[in-house]
């Protein structure tokens, strides 16, 4: 299960737009409860560092407000369609 899948498992009030991607980061609305949740349950908490998004980015709800850049827990297309070829082939 992937990091975003485990967030919205554990807080089901998320929405998509409270995610955002670039390459293999993953972008999440630094809410409290979900830096907290970071924190104590996500073994990589070190990497990860806050930024301000975008103020002019309108297609989610980090515009302008305090996120959470998370390295490498993004979407890794290619190996997703690796791994999705190769159960069909199963």
């Amino acid at each position: 299960m992937s990091l975003e899948q485990q967030l919205k498992q554990t807080f089901p009030w998320l929405t998509d737009r409270d995610f955002g991607h670039h390459a293999t980061d993953l972008y999440v609305v630094a809410y409290p409860e979900i830096d907290k949740w970071l924190q104590e349950n996500y073994q990589f908490y070190a990497n990860v560092t806050q930024f301000i998004g975008n103020p002019e980015a309108n297609d989610w709800n980090g515009a302008g407000v305090l996120c959470l850049d998370i390295p490498f827990a993004g979407k890794w297309e290619r190996l997703e369609r690796r791994l999705e070829q190769q159960s069909e082939k199963d």
